[in-house]
Protein backbone atom coordinates (compact mmCIF):
# COMPACT_ATOMS: atom_id res chain seq x y z
CA UNK A 1 0.00 0.00 0.00
CA UNK A 2 1.06 3.62 -0.42
CA UNK A 3 2.66 3.36 -3.89
CA UNK A 4 3.59 6.97 -4.68
CA UNK A 5 1.58 8.57 -1.89
CA UNK A 6 4.50 9.30 0.46
CA UNK A 7 6.05 11.33 -2.36
CA UNK A 8 2.77 13.12 -3.10
CA UNK A 9 2.19 14.10 0.53
CA UNK A 10 5.79 15.12 1.15
CA UNK A 11 5.01 18.09 -1.09
CA UNK A 12 3.54 20.81 1.09
CA UNK A 13 1.26 22.11 -1.65
CA UNK A 14 -0.68 18.90 -2.36
CA UNK A 15 -4.39 19.30 -3.03
CA UNK A 16 -6.64 18.76 -0.03
CA UNK A 17 -9.52 17.17 -1.92
CA UNK A 18 -11.56 13.99 -2.21
CA UNK A 19 -10.04 11.99 -5.05
CA UNK A 20 -13.33 10.37 -6.07
CA UNK A 21 -16.47 12.45 -6.30
CA UNK A 22 -15.05 15.60 -4.74
CA UNK A 23 -17.11 17.50 -2.19
CA UNK A 24 -20.26 15.63 -3.20
CA UNK A 25 -18.90 12.59 -1.38
CA UNK A 26 -19.55 14.41 1.89
CA UNK A 27 -23.27 14.71 1.14
CA UNK A 28 -23.35 11.08 -0.01
CA UNK A 29 -21.90 9.82 3.26
CA UNK A 30 -24.16 12.11 5.29
CA UNK A 31 -27.19 10.60 3.57
CA UNK A 32 -25.86 7.10 4.24
CA UNK A 33 -25.43 7.93 7.93
CA UNK A 34 -28.97 9.31 8.08
CA UNK A 35 -30.50 6.28 6.38
CA UNK A 36 -28.48 3.44 7.89
CA UNK A 37 -27.39 4.79 11.28
CA UNK A 38 -27.22 5.76 14.00
CA UNK A 39 -23.47 5.22 14.12
CA UNK A 40 -21.32 5.82 17.18
CA UNK A 41 -18.01 5.45 15.38
CA UNK A 42 -16.67 5.54 11.83
CA UNK A 43 -13.26 4.73 10.39
CA UNK A 44 -12.04 5.96 7.01
CA UNK A 45 -9.29 3.65 5.72
CA UNK A 46 -6.90 5.20 3.23
CA UNK A 47 -8.28 8.62 4.15
CA UNK A 48 -5.59 10.73 2.45
CA UNK A 49 -6.29 14.45 3.09
CA UNK A 50 -9.52 13.33 4.80
CA UNK A 51 -11.92 15.79 3.19
CA UNK A 52 -14.89 13.55 3.96
CA UNK A 53 -13.89 12.70 7.58
CA UNK A 54 -13.29 16.38 8.37
CA UNK A 55 -16.66 17.43 6.99
CA UNK A 56 -18.48 14.57 8.71
CA UNK A 57 -16.79 15.38 12.02
CA UNK A 58 -17.97 18.98 11.75
CA UNK A 59 -21.52 17.99 10.80
CA UNK A 60 -21.85 15.12 13.30
CA UNK A 61 -19.97 15.98 16.51
CA UNK A 62 -21.57 13.03 18.31
CA UNK A 63 -19.82 10.51 16.02
CA UNK A 64 -16.26 9.45 16.81
CA UNK A 65 -14.31 9.40 13.53
CA UNK A 66 -10.90 7.84 12.87
CA UNK A 67 -8.83 8.35 9.73
CA UNK A 68 -6.15 5.82 8.77
CA UNK A 69 -3.57 6.24 6.03
CA UNK A 70 -0.29 4.64 5.01
CA UNK A 71 1.43 7.98 4.38
CA UNK A 72 2.79 9.50 7.59
CA UNK A 73 3.08 13.07 6.21
CA UNK A 74 -0.65 13.37 5.51
CA UNK A 75 -1.54 11.80 8.85
CA UNK A 76 0.60 14.42 10.61
CA UNK A 77 -0.99 17.21 8.56
CA UNK A 78 -4.47 15.89 9.34
CA UNK A 79 -3.77 15.74 13.08
CA UNK A 80 -2.53 19.33 13.05
CA UNK A 81 -5.59 20.54 11.12
CA UNK A 82 -8.02 18.66 13.38
CA UNK A 83 -6.41 20.29 16.42
CA UNK A 84 -6.52 23.70 14.74
CA UNK A 85 -10.24 23.28 14.05
CA UNK A 86 -10.96 21.94 17.53
CA UNK A 87 -12.42 18.68 16.24
CA UNK A 88 -12.13 16.49 19.33
CA UNK A 89 -14.20 13.71 17.70
CA UNK A 90 -11.65 13.25 14.89
CA UNK A 91 -8.36 11.35 15.20
CA UNK A 92 -5.76 9.94 12.81
CA UNK A 93 -3.19 7.13 12.74
CA UNK A 94 -0.75 5.55 10.33
CA UNK A 95 -2.04 2.16 9.20
CA UNK A 96 -1.75 0.06 6.08
CA UNK A 97 -3.85 -2.44 4.16
CA UNK A 98 -4.20 -5.35 3.68
CA UNK A 99 -3.55 -6.03 7.39
CA UNK A 100 -4.57 -3.20 9.69
CA UNK A 101 -3.01 -2.74 13.12
CA UNK A 102 -6.12 -1.13 14.58
CA UNK A 103 -7.52 -3.59 17.11
CA UNK A 104 -11.19 -2.60 17.32
CA UNK A 105 -14.44 -2.65 15.36
CA UNK A 106 -16.58 0.24 14.12
CA UNK A 107 -20.21 0.80 13.20
CA UNK A 108 -19.06 1.97 9.76
CA UNK A 109 -15.86 1.15 7.89
CA UNK A 110 -15.40 3.45 4.88
CA UNK A 111 -12.74 2.81 2.24
CA UNK A 112 -12.73 4.87 -0.97
CA UNK A 113 -10.12 5.33 -3.73
CA UNK A 114 -7.76 3.07 -1.79
CA UNK A 115 -7.98 -0.51 -3.07
CA UNK A 116 -6.53 0.67 -6.39
CA UNK A 117 -3.15 0.70 -4.64
CA UNK A 118 -3.39 -2.53 -2.62
CA UNK A 119 -1.94 -5.66 -4.22
CA UNK A 120 -3.81 -8.16 -2.01
CA UNK A 121 -7.21 -6.61 -2.56
CA UNK A 122 -9.29 -9.66 -1.60
CA UNK A 123 -7.40 -10.04 1.66
CA UNK A 124 -7.85 -6.31 2.32
CA UNK A 125 -11.63 -6.57 1.82
CA UNK A 126 -11.79 -9.46 4.28
CA UNK A 127 -9.77 -7.54 6.85
CA UNK A 128 -11.92 -4.44 6.42
CA UNK A 129 -15.04 -6.51 7.04
CA UNK A 130 -13.51 -7.96 10.20
CA UNK A 131 -13.34 -4.41 11.57
CA UNK A 132 -17.09 -3.90 11.10
CA UNK A 133 -19.09 -4.34 14.29
CA UNK A 134 -21.96 -6.87 13.93
CA UNK A 135 -24.95 -4.94 12.62
CA UNK A 136 -22.66 -2.34 11.07
CA UNK A 137 -21.60 -1.62 7.50
CA UNK A 138 -18.61 -1.73 5.20
CA UNK A 139 -18.64 0.88 2.43
CA UNK A 140 -15.99 0.60 -0.25
CA UNK A 141 -15.21 1.20 -3.87
CA UNK A 142 -12.96 -1.10 -5.84
CA UNK A 143 -11.26 -1.56 -9.21
CA UNK A 144 -13.15 -3.74 -11.70
CA UNK A 145 -12.44 -4.72 -15.30
CA UNK A 146 -13.65 -1.34 -16.55
CA UNK A 147 -11.31 0.40 -14.12
CA UNK A 148 -8.53 -1.78 -15.51
CA UNK A 149 -9.29 -0.58 -19.04
CA UNK A 150 -9.22 3.02 -17.81
CA UNK A 151 -5.89 2.44 -16.02
CA UNK A 152 -4.32 0.96 -19.15
CA UNK A 153 -5.29 4.04 -21.16
CA UNK A 154 -4.80 6.77 -18.56
CA UNK A 155 -2.88 5.47 -15.56
CA UNK A 156 0.57 6.40 -16.84
CA UNK A 157 -0.45 10.08 -16.94
CA UNK A 158 -1.34 10.16 -13.23
CA UNK A 159 0.83 11.30 -10.34
CA UNK A 160 0.27 8.05 -8.44
CA UNK A 161 0.85 4.52 -9.65
CA UNK A 162 -2.16 2.68 -11.11
CA UNK A 163 -0.06 -0.20 -12.44
CA UNK A 164 -1.62 -2.80 -10.12
CA UNK A 165 -5.01 -2.07 -11.66
CA UNK A 166 -3.65 -1.91 -15.20
CA UNK A 167 -2.00 -5.30 -14.71
CA UNK A 168 -5.17 -6.81 -13.23
CA UNK A 169 -3.41 -7.64 -9.96
CA UNK A 170 -6.18 -6.33 -7.71
CA UNK A 171 -9.31 -6.28 -9.89
CA UNK A 172 -12.49 -7.29 -8.06
CA UNK A 173 -16.17 -7.78 -8.86
CA UNK A 174 -19.35 -7.24 -6.93
CA UNK A 175 -20.25 -10.94 -7.06
CA UNK A 176 -16.73 -11.84 -5.98
CA UNK A 177 -16.94 -9.54 -2.97
CA UNK A 178 -20.23 -11.16 -2.01
CA UNK A 179 -18.73 -14.65 -2.17
CA UNK A 180 -15.68 -13.49 -0.24
CA UNK A 181 -17.68 -12.01 2.63
CA UNK A 182 -20.70 -14.29 2.62
CA UNK A 183 -22.93 -11.20 2.57
CA UNK A 184 -24.66 -9.29 -0.22
CA UNK A 185 -23.01 -6.12 -1.53
CA UNK A 186 -25.53 -3.46 -2.52
CA UNK A 187 -25.03 -0.42 -4.69
CA UNK A 188 -23.89 2.56 -2.64
CA UNK A 189 -24.53 5.15 -5.34
CA UNK A 190 -28.19 4.15 -5.50
CA UNK A 191 -28.53 4.11 -1.71
CA UNK A 192 -27.33 7.72 -1.45
CA UNK A 193 -29.20 9.09 -4.51
CA UNK A 194 -26.01 9.49 -6.54
CA UNK A 195 -26.55 6.91 -9.27
CA UNK A 196 -26.83 9.66 -11.90
CA UNK A 197 -23.77 11.60 -10.75
CA UNK A 198 -20.94 11.97 -13.25
CA UNK A 199 -18.51 10.20 -10.88
CA UNK A 200 -20.77 7.15 -10.30
CA UNK A 201 -19.71 5.43 -13.50
CA UNK A 202 -19.24 1.77 -14.38
CA UNK A 203 -15.50 2.06 -13.73
CA UNK A 204 -16.00 3.47 -10.21
CA UNK A 205 -18.24 0.85 -8.58
CA UNK A 206 -19.03 1.38 -4.91
CA UNK A 207 -20.96 -0.92 -2.59
CA UNK A 208 -22.08 -1.27 1.01
CA UNK A 209 -22.22 -4.57 2.89
CA UNK A 210 -23.98 -5.14 6.19
CA UNK A 211 -22.34 -7.43 8.72
CA UNK A 212 -25.03 -9.68 10.23
CA UNK A 213 -25.80 -9.30 13.93
CA UNK A 214 -25.46 -13.03 14.48
CA UNK A 215 -21.86 -13.04 13.23
CA UNK A 216 -22.73 -15.54 10.51
CA UNK A 217 -20.07 -14.35 8.08
CA UNK A 218 -17.54 -16.29 6.12
CA UNK A 219 -14.34 -16.70 8.14
CA UNK A 220 -11.21 -15.21 6.63
CA UNK A 221 -8.48 -17.49 5.43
Amino acid sequence: MGRGWERVYDESDYDRRAYLGGEEMVDCLSRFVDRFGPFEDVVSVGCGPAVVPFALAERRPSISITGLDAAEPVVTDNRDLAAERGLENLSFAVDTLPDLDVDRQFDLVYCVATLYFVREAERAVERLFEHVRPGGYLVLNYPNERTRSWARENGADKTVDFSLVAEGENVLSRDGIGRLLGAEPRDYWTAVDAADADFATSDTPMVYVERPDDGDTKPSG
